[in-house]
């Protein structure tokens, strides 16, 4: 056991468990101006080991960037002659008679019709340039395709067996089924529609520049910026390529959602049905004749507080990983939860770290609880619009749950929300027995249950590695800093804590003491 855990143990059982936070006390009085004591209510277990370790818990922000590039196309309607140029004639939409039969063409894709000697038909349909693909779903399952022309109000359907029937538009053109907005058949155009790539001098090729990522939490376990957080936090196993395809397609999505919405005033069941028509339309030219370029992906660290408007890229370390484990493994035909988690490392020195414990030493019923930063999203890395904090929630130990790849989850009721994923869980002795992982879901119906990586793995990867779990110069220096202050000794405590900012000039915490000395002693 290292000195460094048995000065945090004593630190955190040295004080009576009353919970305060860190405002809340006053100067004695004593001297003129004040003096350099305070009297101040000891904090209790969680209070203080949170006010020891919150500069050791990080965010962490995992950045995939790349360039979509696609040649440039025009959309055209597809078909012969005017198929599907809507405004009634010209238009598949609506009622045709032919010899011994009456057929409907709907706008929402849907046909239906009669023959003269009795009985019907039903099913959907779908327009694939000049053929017409009818999936009957009455009086018999059955696919057909036939070859189509619309010419004024005629219709012409050609077999495959060159067979053609002839139809006219009952109803004088009005577009039959058609809601008489953008057309009266909307659905049909925009089934109609064909992406044709520009050629010669109006071709060019269009460019988008993507983004998208991650976030969690983790815990710096070494001065050095060893840092631990879960795999899935630092997209192991993910293919970069999938998750920008997956981000050109949420845009797209996006901006189809707008413009059909703002274009076209049609009921919502239809605009939802021509959004996902087009969206699937896009999508598809762009597999198929454009690429995504400039592939990264990138990894940054974050701790402390920021306000909104800081530049959070400005103040980011870059991290590299140095060793993953798996997210999901698949045991017996089954996928589970893998040994999800992560070292990465970041080139700094004198930074504080976390105590480690042992995760087979854990008891159910035992209290825990856990740091991190939920709720931080990608956009306000790159455009800060709210504060960044780390947060406290705490339960207990419900069960140890072993899953299938072995692993022995530890099982707990304290809350994980979105980006505390990575965060430590600790004991009531200051000491880091987990990571904060995943939650069972609502579709099981516990959503409150919520699971954390032992910390055993954690160490096992740390080994591999040489790396050990020890704390520094500047770490103790804070360490002691803290218990001067937690005494009322707010000179002691400012000198040491003037020696952090020496040792570690962006500690994101150690001036907001020095400031509360001052203002509790009247100095200034």
């Amino acid at each position: 056991m290292s000195s460094s855990i048995i000065s945090r143990r004593a630190l955190v059982r040295a004080m009576p468990l009353v919970a305060v936070g860190l405002a809340g006390c006053t100067g004695t009085g004593v001297g003129p101006g004040g003096n350099d004591r305070i009297d101040i209510e000891p904090p209790g277990t969680v209070s203080r080991v949170t006010q020891l370790d919150k500069a050791a818990v990080v965010h962490i922000q995992s950045v995939v960037r790349g360039t979509a590039v696609w040649p440039s196309f025009s959309l055209t309607q597809g078909g012969a002659g005017t198929a599907g140029s809507g405004g009634g004639a010209g238009s598949l939409v609506g009622t045709w008679q032919g010899a011994g039969e009456t057929v409907t063409f709907g706008t929402n894709g849907q046909f239906s019709g009669t023959v003269a000697q009795g009985g019907g038909f039903a099913g959907l349909y779908s327009v694939q340039g000049n053929a017409l693909v009818l999936q009957y779903t009455s009086p018999t399952p059955a696919t057909a395709q036939v070859q189509y022309v619309v010419s004024g109000d005629a219709l012409q359907l050609t077999g495959a067996d060159g067979v053609s029937y002839q139809y006219q538009r009952v109803g004088g053109g009005t577009g039959g089924t058609g809601t008489g907005t953008a057309g009266g058949d909307l659905l049909a155009q925009v089934s109609n529609l064909e992406l044709t790539r520009e050629t010669g001098g109006s071709g060019r090729i269009e460019r988008e520049s993507l983004r998208t990522g991650s976030s969690g939490s983790g815990f710096i376990v070494s001065p050095d910026g060893y840092i631990v957080t879960n795999a899935h936090v630092v997209f192991t196993g993910s293919d970069p390529q999938q998750l920008l395809l997956q981000s050109l397609a949420g845009q797209l999505q996006a901006d189809l959602v707008e413009e059909v919405s703002s274009y076209y005033q049609i009921p919502q069941e239809e605009r939802e049905q021509a959004i996902e028509i087009l969206f699937t339309k896009l999508l598809n030219y762009f597999q198929q004749n454009g690429q995504i370029t400039d592939v990264s992906m990138d990894h940054f660290v974050l701790n402390g507080v920021a306000a909104p408007g800081d530049d959070l890229q400005v103040r980011a370390w870059p991290a590299v990983k140095r060793k993953e484990g798996t997210v999901y493994e698949t045991v017996g035909g089954e996928t589970t939860w893998g040994r999800d988690v992560a070292v990465i490392k970041i080139e700094r020195d004198d930074l504080p770290s976390v105590t480690l414990g042992d995760s087979d030493d854990v008891e159910v019923g035992e209290g825990v609880f856990i740091i991190g930063y939920p709720g931080f999203r990608l956009e306000q890395f790159f455009n800060a619009d709210e504060t960044l904090e780390p947060t406290v929630t705490q339960g207990v130990v419900s069960a140890k749950r072993t899953l299938r790849t072995g692993i022995e989850a530890i099982q707990t009721d304290a809350a994980i929300n979105h980006g505390n994923s990575g965060g430590p869980v600790y004991n009531m002795d200051g000491e880091v027995i987990g990571l904060a992982t995943f939650g069972a879901g609502p579709e099981v119906g516990i959503e409150a249950i919520k699971f954390a990586m032992p910390i055993d793995l954690a160490k096992e990867y740390l080994r591999e590695l040489n790396v050990e779990n020890s704390s520094g110069e500047m770490d103790r220096a804070y360490e002691e800093a803290l218990a001067a202050y937690w005494e009322g000794d707010c000179g002691r405590a400012t000198e040491l804590l003037e020696d952090v900012l020496t040792l570690y000039p962006g500690h994101p915490y150690a001036e907001e003491y020095i400031n509360e000395c001052e203002r509790a002693t009247g100095q200034s």
